[in-house]
């Protein structure tokens, strides 16, 4: 009866933090879902956003200073031995790996662009709130194994160093700091069913002890830094702003950078499909070449598209967050195809069907299918 409880209350936290985004100022929001919970069918986060009025200092290029929350229900699978920050993908585990967590995030935030936008500047400050629990199962009567407290009710990690997973140190609750900044290279001409130029983006974070209401679980710097290309490879127009048909080929590019002695789970990045990661190394190289057919739209903002892709990631160097002086270099990829369906250009119901055909450290190779869907306004 607890448990079932706890897993109502963390509903209604998630519930009353959307309620709140949609009740202040302007916004933006984005809801999204998560395969674990309800199938993607429900959202679990939301994303807010609100900018503060402000005149343009550069005619012709936009000016912002925002105020941005995010918040919800993450959920992970955990890939390092709290006590050495080994592999669990190499050494095994003989107990349940998945967890999740409830977050907040704040971000203030500046942006100034030239060059009719073109050119970007980005600086931040930015907090995170966080606190890890069992998954939903655990929670459920009858499921007495958990990846913190075992089947006796012992604590699983009592009286570990925490070296592979800061976050889970104390009572696994963690608030943490850090400063931003971000440049941008825009020149990707896009307009909703057809792309055609490029677009790069990076941007760094750091923290700290010197880091004011960080909490001691985050000392880190990372770097990232994206590229996008794509051109329009075929479109039949039909009139009024609409296309029968576009056919797009897209190529993106990410390098992840980073070095310290505690990294949190959420900054790792190197995801290269949903559920699919890479192991958490100084250096991270994903690329993502997709094919995807849109149309016919039946407005504007209103369309069926299918994409086939194919999805690899390079891992490499020091393993963060471990004790261990070894170097790794692990390579990983996945094909598959997702068909999704946009409304007004606020909802978007997607399936997706994905075989990964050479996982990290040798696992087995496997095939993953999902539905869900976003929302954003």
């Amino acid at each position: 009866m607890k448990r079932r409880s706890t897993c109502i209350l963390i509903a209604l936290l998630v519930a009353c933090a959307q309620l709140w985004a949609i009740g202040f100022g302007y916004h933006v929001i984005e809801a999204r879902g998560e395969m674990e919970f309800s199938s993607g069918i429900f959202p679990v986060s939301v994303d807010y956003q609100f900018n503060f009025p402000m005149p343009d200092f550069i005619t012709g290029s936009s000016t912002v200073f925002a105020f941005r929350l995010d918040n919800g229900l993450d959920f992970r699978t955990l890939g390092q031995n709290p006590d050495d920050g080994s592999f669990y993908a190499l050494t095994g585990a003989d107990h349940p790996l998945d967890y999740m967590t409830i977050y907040d995030e704040f971000n203030l935030f500046f942006t100034q662009g030239f060059w009719d936008d073109h050119i970007g500047l980005t600086l931040a400050i930015t907090g995170r709130f966080e606190h890890a629990y069992e998954t939903l199962n655990f929670m459920i009567d009858g499921n007495d194994d958990g990846l913190f407290w075992d089947e006796a009710g012992n604590y699983r990690f009592d009286g570990s160093s925490f070296i592979g997973v800061p976050e889970f140190r104390g009572d696994r609750k963690v608030f943490q700091s850090y400063v931003s900044g971000g440049f941008s290279l825009d020149f990707l001409d896009e307009d909703i069913v057809t792309r055609d130029g490029m677009k790069f983006e990076s941007f760094f974070r750091i923290t700290g002890p010197w880091m004011p209401l960080n909490d001691g679980t985050a000392n880190f710097f990372i770097s990232s830094n994206d590229l996008d290309l794509a051109v329009t490879m075929f479109s039949l127009d039909r009139g009024n702003g609409k296309h029968w048909m576009s056919v797009v080929l897209d190529n993106s590019t990410t390098f992840r950078y980073a070095a310290g002695t505690k990294v949190p789970q959420y900054i790792m990045g190197g995801v290269i499909w949903d559920g699919v990661a890479m192991p958490a190394t100084s250096s991270v190289v994903t690329n993502r070449t997709s094919l995807t057919w849109y149309g016919p739209q039946l407005t504007v903002d209103t369309y069926p598209a299918v994409s086939v892709f194919y999805n690899v990631g390079l891992a490499f160097g020091d393993a963060l967050n471990s004790d261990s002086d070894e170097r790794y270099w692990e390579f990983a990829a996945v094909y598959g195809i997702q068909a999704e369906i946009m409304i007004l250009d606020i909802a978007k119901f997607y399936w997706q069907w994905g075989f990964v055909t050479n996982p990290v450290f040798n696992e087995e190779c496997r095939a993953i299918s999902r539905i869900g869907f976003t929302f954003g306004v």
